[in-house]
């Protein structure tokens, strides 16, 4: 689903960023430091959160992980006030059941995070137009690369015989392509995304092999009604 951001607005967003959200080092996240374990512990959460508070500069700021049943298509969720305490919200199935990619969970504390850090800066609007600088701001933070894979989750693979089919699950607002843009610009990361691609949420992507795969199945039904005749 294309959110209609141009990249005349994302530089408008950047600039924002680069003038008020602070100074980050020139380079981004080391993932493995930041990467969690398959089967992680409430502990590996917790120690994330702490691990990313420290990089987007929350000094004296302690976020704190809380399991509550959220809504299928929320990640997660952040008490925004002017408290010390950062209480973030994870959906208690999906983590007891580990259905969060551990990418994803990653994406989805970083983009709370951000919420924080930009809250802190002065950028109180809580409404849906400021996730759109939020997920930016936390590419800037340098969670680019997680953000960029949770962007475009395959969450099942499927095969009835004829056809072959991933079902995708989409994390964040921005698209690969917008946060590509955002890591060249802010890290000169050279990402290559294709500006045309599309990721449904919560859909189904057929790559170029499924659609030929497709055509020729119709193809075929066509040529059969027609030598029935």
């Amino acid at each position: 689903m294309k959110n209609g951001i141009t990249e005349k607005g994302l530089d408008l967003i950047a600039g924002h960023l680069e003038s008020r959200a602070g100074q980050f080092p020139q380079v981004e996240v080391e993932t493995y430091f930041y990467s969690l374990p398959v089967n992680y512990s409430m502990y590996d959460v917790q120690t994330l959160a702490e691990r990313i508070a420290g990089r987007m500069g929350l000094v004296g700021y302690t976020p704190v992980i809380q399991l509550e049943h959220l809504p299928y298509d929320v990640g997660g969720q952040i008490n925004l006030n002017d408290s010390k305490i950062v209480y973030i919200k994870i959906d208690k199935t999906r983590f007891e059941q580990h259905n969060y990619k551990p990418v994803e969970l990653v994406a989805v504390v970083a983009h709370e995070m951000a919420h924080k850090l930009l809250w802190t800066r002065g950028f109180k609007d809580t409404s849906k137009k400021i996730e759109y600088m939020t997920d930016a701001c936390a590419v800037y933070a340098g969670f680019g690369f997680f953000l960029s894979e949770a962007a475009e989750l395959v969450v099942g693979e499927h095969n009835n015989g004829m056809l072959s089919y991933k079902s995708v699950r989409k994390v964040g607002y921005l698209e690969r392509w917008q946060i590509a843009y955002l890591r060249n610009r802010f890290f000169a990361a050279n990402v290559i995304v294709d500006q045309e691609e599309e990721v449904p949420q919560n859909g189904s992507k057929f790559g170029a092999v499924e659609i030929t795969l497709i055509i020729v199945i119709i193809a075929i039904m066509l040529l059969a009604a027609i030598f029935a005749r």
